[in-house]
């Protein structure tokens, strides 16, 4: 891409909106994004998930259009709709402030229901599921050539020690992940969402999750579940996706392309949508 071109689309950029920023992207790279999502997602489907989610995290509409629709597209091809649009908490799309950036960069952050969903996909699990250990519960475990796992919950549990998970195989092996509290934190204090989101309203799922995205690699789960456990809690990489979104040198193509997206058949937003996104 030329200099004037990259300089004319990077003004576009700063004074379009949110909501148009995401609708050019789309436009001009759809066939490499459908490639990365497949077929399970409409254009307006996906358009209209970053806008639902804009409007329940507004900040999203600070961070760089690109990475809001990079996490999108992840959670479209694990086919995990994010907290922020469904409630269901099997992921989220949080901001952050980038340092090296300077800006805010949207963050794809796995959720514990969506650590189970993509694991129990690979069809070679019988049962997987991740627990949590308070003060009061009996509780103990081994590691070694005889492992045990003991745990029986009391009626007033107090504050959370330990969770852990236990995956059942179909070749009737198992295989068992306990942390203890200070591992927990640990983990949190690595997390980019470590002092909010997911970690601060639900604490607990989060520890489960965290169990199983450790047992990830001693699990039989598919590359998908392999690739989403050590992409968790970063903002997804499509810079092949996106770059160029302009092929040619002249800024008044760049205008032009402009002009054709703001007339795209995008999905039309009510006027509430848009003073929120906005």
């Amino acid at each position: 891409m030329g200099q004037i071109a990259q300089q004319a689309q990077g003004r576009q950029m700063v004074e379009m909106t949110p909501k148009k920023n995401l609708q050019m992207l789309m436009r001009k790279s759809w066939p490499r994004i459908a490639s990365v999502v497949g077929n399970n997602i409409s254009p307006d489907r996906l358009y209209q998930m970053c806008v639902s989610a804009i409007n329940k995290t507004p900040k999203l509409a600070e961070c760089s259009p690109q990475s809001v629709l990079s996490c999108f597209m992840t959670c479209s091809a694990l086919g995990l709709e994010p907290s922020n649009v469904d409630g269901l908490g099997r992921a989220y799309v949080l901001p952050f402030y980038n340092k090296k950036s300077g800006g805010m960069e949207a963050t794809f952050i796995m959720g514990y229901r969506g650590m189970i969903d993509l694991a129990r996909r690979s069809g070679q699990l019988v049962d997987i599921s991740a627990r949590a250990v308070h003060q009061g519960d009996e509780f103990s475990y081994s590691y070694g050539l005889n492992e045990e796992l003991h745990h029986v919950p009391c009626a007033n549990p107090g504050e959370l020690t330990h969770v852990y998970m236990v995956a059942h195989f179909k070749d009737g092996g198992h295989y068992f992940l306990v942390l203890n509290r200070q591992e927990i934190e640990q983990a949190r204090v690595r997390s980019k969402s470590g002092n909010f989101g997911p970690w601060k309203t639900d604490y607990e799922a989060m520890a489960k999750k965290t169990a199983i995205r450790r047992a990830a690699p001693y699990l039989p789960l598919t590359v998908q579940a392999q690739t989403a456990a050590s992409n968790d809690d970063t903002t997804p990489d499509y810079g092949d996706v996106f770059q160029p979104v302009l092929d040619d040198d002249s800024a008044d193509e760049a205008d032009d392309v402009t002009a054709e997206v703001m007339e795209a058949d995008m999905p039309e937003d009510t006027e509430a949508d848009v003073k929120e996104a906005e």
